[in-house]
């Protein structure tokens, strides 16, 4: 079977620059955003609801109730997540309290004390004294309300309604905690995959990464017998860049390289920051003369876009090396044979390419 012809594949983006250091906002801030909504509504609609039963007191602080979601809702916008929690706690305890010592604990209004203990271990800005002690609280409030409160309950047709309000509204709290929690370690696992995988100057795979990729094309071959190349490219005199330029300079070169060549690579190639100012890319079901031809392409176009990539005037060149792995061979021996390539081109004078077979 012939190679698959080397073609430019879709454009695919890499990392131009270096990313600021952000300090990302709490996990809780997402919890409060999408609970607060669910608070205002199930509390304004126990205004009416207590003053028809007669319980004046019950009514006027639902009120405050209302205010004091909206204020935490106001103050996790601006970024005061950890004020808005403590709000919401407070309230939360002190309408339980309320509520079922004038309602009794069959009123079922406990139930809101529960969501509160995974609520405030959702904040991974609180200490580990302050989750511990407000949960003990809150465990405490419910104990207590089991022992000292009555046990009636609100009789007649609005009995079925906060029997199962009661339950349901808790429950959804619940589930919506559960859930930012579940994307939040869903979220910090991709992000430490990623970590793990890619170059953080250039966003393209790390050494490491690529390696596992190398070994995996070997034993494809050794299932398929189909070949692959390996290319070396290195920049020419990139530490005069440094010297001159500077080391941000440097830096620049290097996300503007990794840019031109994950751009110009198929979607199944590879391409890897290797060390230094090395990059490797791995060309699958490739020949040797494919892998030239694409190694040249990219040459020319790095000659022609960076004509300023350090700075006015100062130009980037790439040199590269190219080898095929066609036959049985460790894929070390690959990879000297490219960098062998790569290192005749930069004797022979830089921005070329030299393949293995004529090193």
């Amino acid at each position: 079977m012939r190679p698959t012809p080397h073609a430019p594949g879709p454009v695919r983006r890499v990392t131009s620059g270096i990313p600021a250091v952000v300090t990302p906002p709490p996990r809780i801030a997402a919890v409060i955003r999408h609970v607060a909504w669910v608070g205002i509504v199930a509390h304004a609609g126990f205004i009416p609801m207590f003053a028809w039963l007669g319980h004046a007191r019950l009514a006027a602080f639902n009120v405050l109730s209302v205010a004091t979601w909206v204020a935490a809702a106001i103050a996790n916008r601006r970024g005061r997540s950890t004020l808005a929690m403590w709000l919401l706690t407070v309230e939360v305890v002190a309408h339980a309290v309320l509520a079922v010592g004038t309602l009794g604990w069959g009123s079922g209004f406990q139930y809101y004390l529960i969501p509160l203990i995974p609520f405030v271990m959702f904040n991974d800005r609180l200490g580990s004294r302050a989750v511990v002690a407000t949960s003990v609280g809150v465990f405490a409030a419910l104990i207590a309300l089991r022992v000292g409160a009555p046990d009636g309950a609100v009789a007649g047709v609005l009995a079925p309604v906060l029997r199962y309000g009661n339950l349901v509204i808790p429950v959804l709290a619940l589930a919506l905690v559960s859930f930012y929690f579940r994307r939040a370690s869903t979220q910090a696992e991709q992000r430490m995959e990623s970590m793990a995988l890619t170059d953080p100057l250039t966003g393209l795979l790390n050494r490491r990464s690529m390696e596992q990729r190398l070994r995996e094309a070997a034993h494809g071959f050794q299932r398929t017998g189909r070949p692959f190349s390996v290319v070396m490219a290195d920049v020419d005199h990139f530490k005069r860049i440094n010297d001159v330029h500077g080391h941000d300079a440097g830096d620049r070169v290097l996300r503007s390289v990794a840019e031109l060549l994950g751009e110009r690579l198929r979607g199944h190639d590879a391409v890897a920051r290797w060390g230094g100012e090395e990059f490797l890319l791995l060309l699958p079901e490739t020949d040797l003369d494919a892998a030239r031809d694409v190694a040249d392409r990219l040459r020319g176009e790095a000659e022609a876009r960076l004509v300023d990539g350090a700075g006015p005037g100062a130009g980037v060149t790439l040199t590269f090396g190219v080898a095929v792995f066609d036959r049985p061979m460790r894929v070390d021996v690959c990879l000297r044979q490219a960098d062998e390539a790569l290192y005749a081109g930069k004797a022979g004078g830089r921005n070329r390419v030299v393949s293995a077979s004529s090193g």
